[in-house]
């Protein structure tokens, strides 16, 4: 009997250790969930940041090498002067705007497409937005993923520019619905960015027509 019992106290003792093991890989599992459903939203706004980030960098890069660069005033607006060169009218250039919406629109997608295959790598440090921690910490997988069509919209603004001169700045906005995504979860974001693209300076007296300068819509 009492080497029976001297056995069940033996094979209990050596199960003790496992028991202990598996109580606390069960407290770890549970420690790391409570943890990461706590820093969850704080790591997914940190994404955000940092995609919507480098997508409007990618944005602004596509625009300024591919469109702006080979994009003249004249190309937008057509002007009109009377026989002594004032300018007595200036109008939308439809056909030059529908031709810039078109590159803008496929520059724009591809620049994102590339963004999209390459995943951007976010700092868990950098996620809880200490200074000296920001570079350490395992590296956080995060996606940027278009969602819909690219939308642009013209824009300008007239300013003073000299005596007597006057200067007429057009912008391009763009505006694009997208998905951040990172293990586990995901979030939409709005990327949205203004680019300048021509200019051109009026001399003398500008006329009514080119201060109600309005761009329409682009498809």
């Amino acid at each position: 009997m009492q080497g029976r019992r001297r056995q069940k106290r033996k094979m209990r003792g050596s199960f003790f250790p496992f028991i202990l093991l598996a109580a606390f890989i069960v407290v770890l599992i549970q420690g790391f969930l409570l943890v990461e459903k706590r820093f969850r939203p704080v790591i997914l706004a940190a994404a955000e940041i940092k995609a919507n980030g480098a997508a409007i960098a990618a944005i602004n890069q596509a625009i300024m090498e591919k469109v702006a660069q080979n994009v003249l005033y004249q190309d937008l607006v057509n002007i009109e002067r009377d026989d002594e060169g004032r300018i007595v009218m200036a109008r939308v250039n439809t056909m030059g705007v529908n031709r810039l919406s078109a590159q803008v629109t496929l520059s724009v997608q591809e620049a994102l497409e590339k963004l999209e295959e390459e995943p951007l790598e976010l700092p868990l440090g950098e996620a809880t937005g200490s200074y000296f921690l920001a570079t350490y910490g395992p590296k956080i997988p995060v996606r940027l993923i278009p969602m819909g069509k690219v939308n642009t919209e013209l824009d300008d603004q007239f300013e003073a520019a000299g005596i007597n001169q006057t200067r007429h700045k057009i912008y391009l906005r763009v505006d694009v619905e997208a998905q951040v995504v990172i293990p586990f979860t995901s979030s939409p974001v709005k990327v949205a960015t203004t680019v300048p693209i021509a200019d051109s300076i009026y001399l003398g007296e500008v006329p009514e027509t080119v201060i109600n300068l309005q761009f329409p819509p682009l498809p």
